[in-house]
């Protein structure tokens, strides 16, 4: 009786029922997904699984580029949509940063653009327009969720800007405002500038104290309106920040004036619950402050400042007096602890405490610590005012007297509860 013939093993080839006549074929296709089929006898499952594994490396080198489907322009459209819709903060400069690449791609269907182009495509414009990294992940970042919206729409099949790298941002300098900084902001704001009447200042000094003693972000400050304002719970609701969450502003008794005044003035005018919360000098909503405050910054000889520099300030100004970074972070609205860790070495107080413990495990907490519990005793024995304008607090430095209706006398801790929950400088209103 002849032997039957040895058969030798082959790459994804296999006998569910051993001895039976019936082989099958395994293989991982170009989108990585595991496929099984019964090819029928032994060489026609060997030629069938040898078909698939050339198939699977000429796609891999050879990628198939389809002719027809959506095109580049039609994807940008729909993640421009998605941000006006979705109410972004910086809608136009998305739109800018994600139109920037149809001059390239335009015209192309958009499953036929590669991770290679698009990444070749980015460094050739950061070399030829100098972008600093920021402005290149901005671009990135940008054309990644226009295709990101596509693909949820079904529209394409894969986004390729999810493997283009990303460059590495430096910290750079951290930038706010000193006191004498902002006395003289305040006394150009006042004065005459140009391009807006003399009654307008108080409108700017306004817009600048509710950006010192709330540390809102300038999308987030320019498009409250009057409902998400509650002077009862003392907060502002911010539907959307730039995170994507909603969050809490919680405001202290220096904010809360100022709000009281604004919401006032809106009332006497019969606007709609609705209304944005500043006004320009025409009596159209204030979307963006930029043209009084770069004038102010001018004429005052601030250099190297912007709107964000007064968030910066704010939080500054509550690390510099000892508030715990973990509440600073919630204040600021930051998603991690480490967004927040960029102002700690303003805290230098406490790190000489901390150093000292090696000189003495017993070491009595830092002056500063000291000043702060000073002014904590006094805010919960009384008013808030009164204990700034104590003299007991006074620590050899002159407040400044800055000419404005809302002068910068010291700094200020505001305290909830007998807890530390603000720090802002502080200021006696005359309105």
């Amino acid at each position: 009786m002849p032997r039957k013939a040895k058969i030798e093993a082959h790459r994804g080839v296999y006998q569910k029922v051993k001895g039976s006549d019936l082989w099958w074929v395994r293989w991982v296709d170009v989108k990585g997904q595991r496929r099984t089929i019964c090819a029928g006898n032994h060489s026609a499952a060997v030629t069938l699984a040898d078909s698939k594994q050339l198939e699977k490396r000429t796609a891999q080198v050879l990628p198939a580029i389809p002719r027809r489907g959506v095109k580049f322009k039609e994807v940008v459209e729909i993640g421009v949509k998605y941000s006006e819709d979705a109410k972004q903060g910086d809608a136009k400069g998305f739109k800018h940063r994600a139109e920037t690449a149809l001059t390239e791609f335009g015209s192309r269907a958009a499953d036929s653009i590669t991770v290679g182009e698009l990444q070749e495509w980015l460094n050739e414009m950061a070399a030829d327009l100098d972008w600093a990294p920021g402005t290149y992940n901005r671009h990135k970042s940008a054309l990644s969720t226009c295709f990101r919206e596509a693909q949820r729409a079904g529209l394409v099949v894969n986004n390729p800007m999810r493997l283009v790298r990303r460059k590495a941002e430096p910290d750079g300098r951290l930038r706010y405002l000193f006191d004498e900084e902002e006395a003289l902001l305040r006394e150009k704001i006042v004065g005459p500038l140009n391009g807006r009447g003399n009654g307008d200042g108080q409108a700017c000094l306004d817009q600048l104290d509710v950006a010192l003693f709330t540390g809102m972000r300038k999308n987030e400050q320019f498009t409250v309106t009057l409902d998400q304002v509650s002077l009862r719970e003392k907060h502002i609701f911010l539907i959307k920040t730039k995170n994507g969450s909603s969050r809490y502003v919680h405001l202290n008794s220096a904010a809360l004036i100022v709000l009281k005044k604004i919401l006032a003035d809106h009332k006497r005018l019969g606007h709609a619950p609705d209304a944005l919360l500043f006004f320009g000098q025409d009596g159209e909503p204030l979307a963006n402050p930029r043209k009084w405050f770069e004038t102010a910054l001018a004429q005052a000889g601030i250099k190297g400042a912007t709107w964000h520099t007064l968030r910066h300030t704010f939080a500054s100004q509550l690390v510099m007096a000892d508030v715990p970074l973990e509440r600073v972070s919630m204040l600021m609205g930051h998603k991690t602890l480490t967004q927040t860790r960029r102002y700690a070495h303003l805290a230098p107080g406490k790190l000489r405490e901390a150093l000292e413990r090696l000189v003495s495990p017993e070491a009595p907490p830092a002056g500063d610590g000291a000043l702060l519990e000073a002014l904590q005793r006094l805010a919960r024995n009384g008013s808030l005012l009164d204990a700034l304008h104590a003299p007991a607090l006074e620590t050899g430095t002159n407040p400044v007297q800055n000419g404005s209706q809302n002068g910068s006398l010291a700094k200020n801790v505001v305290l909830d509860q007998g807890q530390d929950v603000a720090v802002s400088r502080s200021y006696q209103p005359t309105y």
